[in-house]
């Protein structure tokens, strides 16, 4: 067999990264009692802060309705909190709460760790090469993800709810 070219062994790893970050995805989910649809929204809610219940559901791709759902579950499994928003109190926000860093440090610590230091390998120049280079793949993946999105209806073997997503893995 010959030698894959370097852009194919890239890519290659790429696929191989999604599988593992797949394989976490569903590990995390398992830790936290949750399923990999509320595990995003989490995810969301980790990186943008607090949010309005409507933003979130835009984040997820979901209906209002569909997000009051998951947060009915978040709130339950005391991860999230809802509060009257500080610039409207008639809105609401949504937020982490304190359970949900404690379980974070718990799932993603080493984690966290193991890559800061493996990132502390690289150069700067280094670093800005890798960066543009995820920045580009996930807005190409993103661009993909919305385009099947966009199409009429799933594919063959697949239900509604894998369609839309739940409980399924995120693109790399």
């Amino acid at each position: 067999m010959a030698e894959r070219s370097l852009p194919g062994q890239v890519a290659g790893g790429l696929r191989a990264l999604s599988t593992e970050i797949d394989r976490l995805d569903q590990a995390a989910a398992d830790r936290y009692g949750l399923n990999r649809t509320d595990m995003r929204a989490l995810d969301i809610l980790g990186r943008a802060g607090p949010l309005a219940p409507t933003a979130l559901a835009r984040l997820l791709g979901f209906t209002t309705g569909g997000v009051t759902t998951v947060l009915d579950r978040l709130e339950k499994a005391g991860y999230i909190r809802r509060r009257p928003d500080p610039g409207d109190r008639r809105r609401q926000v949504v937020e982490t709460t304190e359970a949900t860093a404690a379980r974070d440090e718990e799932v993603f610590g080493d984690l966290i760790r193991a890559t800061r230091d493996l990132v502390a390998d690289y150069t700067d120049d280094e670093l800005l090469v890798i960066r543009d280079f995820l920045d580009r793949v996930r807005q190409v993946t993103a661009a993909h993800a919305d385009a099947l999105g966009s199409h009429a209806g799933p594919g063959p073997g697949h239900d509604q709810t894998t369609r839309h997503g739940r409980d399924q893995g995120a693109a790399p």
